[in-house]
């Protein structure tokens, strides 16, 4: 008797814990790089101005291209991003790693690439060294 009891027990909290309406929660995948090059011409513009440098393509994956500013040496590797993702907006943060080597001043553009995404519509916000980018991007149909 006692053995069918526990057989019981044990079926019911399988069903209580497979019937859960716990949402399922994804893992955004997230890569980034600086693009090579010093990009002199590449328009920076402040706010919600619209930014010729900033471009983006979202179809399964959400890919930005954006620029910020930095002193000209060395030209590779010198920017580390992250991200958090809080309901519909999308929170970037860059960091120079070689801040203050030289006395020139460059643009460079910044890549990212963000998959596996609950909604079609967020905001974008960086917020580097006074240029803030707050940009609607939008899934393509």
């Amino acid at each position: 008797m006692n053995r069918t009891k526990i057989y019981f027990g044990l079926v019911l909290l399988f069903v209580i814990i497979s019937c859960s309406t716990e949402p399922i929660i994804r893992e955004t995948e997230f890569t980034s790089y600086q693009v090579s090059g010093c990009f002199h011409n590449a328009g920076l513009q402040k706010s919600l101005a619209s930014d010729s440098c900033f471009g983006y393509s979202f179809n399964d994956t959400l890919k930005i291209e954006f620029c910020v500013k930095g002193n000209c040496c060395p030209e590779m590797n010198r920017f580390t991003t992250s991200y958090k993702i809080k309901s519909d907006t999308i929170f970037v943060s860059v960091a120079d790693t070689a801040a203050q080597l030289c006395y020139c001043i460059c643009n460079y553009k910044i890549h990212i690439e963000l998959s596996n995404f609950e909604n079609n519509k967020y905001l974008f916000y960086c917020n580097y060294d006074n240029f803030k980018y707050r940009e609607f991007v939008q899934k393509e149909e």
